[in-house]
């Protein structure tokens, strides 16, 4: 303790000694400078002035320069990093503040003002719709020209054109416009934030639209229903423009022309390449476009049954592989012959085990039942 209080000491000593040197060499060199100014002439010491106030002058502006600068490029500044090539000739500069304006490559001219977000374009057309504050309009992305002007015109949401229409939103109705901004289909569908997003895009001439209580339908180009709006979910396939829709949890088809093609009674349907997969009753199938079965049994996967025949002589009961499988169809079970494929009872219980050679226990929801192999109800 005594060595660290010498060490302290020390140290405070050697502090006191440099800074009375500081303050020395500090007087000495303030008398010096008083002396060499009062040597100076009046000439000198009003260049030496104004040579300091010139200095903090332009000090004083580099720093307010610094600041609207900085200040112009939070605001207003260009962010080329997230530019993008929309087209052969035009770009999307980015902005500060998310702002965007479109930049022709060939002519090196901004063709559009600043606007918040530009959309994609669908296939085979060529204009997009882009957003500013509670306004939408249109832009072609080819030329970069503002076709439908959002400042002049009062739409509030917008969507891609698709076949030459594009669905707009005035006040809380929404319509379908053409290019020349004309009104091809009235405002008179209802639109609201509440409905799960839709893009409003028609496909083979049909558009999925919704109505006041949103229940979905499908309209034509001339705004009239080709299928009512009484469906909760429709779903676009890739093949042949069926749609899939759903009401309950149960599945229906509708074909490209809004036509029904399976009523909305199945636990599911899929749309192949070569017809449709039905599931119904606990039961899997696929027909053709026809309508004509092409497989008859179908499954999503099996798994292999086993039953008991007795102790091995650790004490520990034996169990051997059954003729018969357990497969799967949307979460229920049924009994299929693993030798001939054949199945034996519909994919319709909970679970399904083995008791002996000829024995099936089912689970259902009320209980437990024994079924023989021919999937007939074994009394107790």
């Amino acid at each position: 303790m005594k060595k660290k209080n010498q060490i302290f000491q020390a140290l405070l000593g050697v502090s006191a000694t440099i800074v009375t040197a500081l303050i020395a060499m500090g007087r000495l060199t303030w008398s010096k400078m008083k002396k060499w100014w009062k040597s100076r002439s009046t000439i000198h010491k009003d260049i030496v002035c104004s040579l300091l106030v010139v200095f903090v002058v332009l000090i004083f502006l580099s720093k307010l320069i610094a600041t609207i600068t900085s200040f112009v490029k939070s605001e207003f500044g260009r962010i080329p990093d997230f530019d993008e090539k929309i087209s052969e000739n035009i770009s999307l500069h980015a902005f500060a503040k998310n702002k965007n304006r479109l930049y022709n490559n060939k002519t090196k001219k901004y063709t559009t003002y600043r606007f918040n977000w530009l959309s994609d374009v669908s296939e085979n057309d060529s204009l997009a719709a882009y957003s500013l504050p509670n306004r939408r309009g249109f832009i072609n992305v080819n030329t970069g020209e503002i076709i439908i002007d959002a400042k002049k015109n009062n739409y509030r949401k917008a969507w891609m054109f698709s076949e030459g229409l594009a669905a707009v939103v005035k006040g809380d109705k929404m319509g379908f416009i053409n290019a020349q901004n004309e009104a091809i289909i009235p405002f008179q569908f209802p639109y609201s934030s509440k409905i799960y997003a839709m893009n409003y895009m028609f496909k083979n001439g049909l558009c999925l639209i919704n109505n006041e209580e949103g229940k979905l339908g499908l309209i034509d180009k001339t705004g009239k229903w080709v299928a009512e709006p009484i469906y909760e979910v429709i779903l676009d396939t890739k093949i042949k423009g069926y749609k899939i829709v759903i009401n309950d949890d149960k599945y229906g088809l509708l074909d490209s022309l809004g036509m029904q093609v399976y009523p909305v009674e199945y636990s599911f349907i899929s749309v192949a390449s070569d017809g449709f997969v039905l599931t119904k009753d606990g039961r899997m199938w696929q027909e053709d476009f026809s309508g004509e079965v092409m497989l008859p049994f179908m499954f999503e996967r099996t798994f292999y049954l086993n039953y008991p025949i007795g102790y091995n002589e650790q004490g520990w009961i034996s169990y051997v592989f059954a003729n018969y499988l357990k497969y799967e169809i949307e979460g229920r079970y049924g009994i299929m012959n693993r030798i001939t494929g054949e199945p034996i009872t519909l994919a319709i219980y909970s679970n399904i085990n083995m008791l002996s050679k000829e024995l099936f226990e089912v689970r259902e929801h009320d209980g437990y039942y024994l079924l023989d192999t021919n999937g007939n109800l074994v009394e107790d």
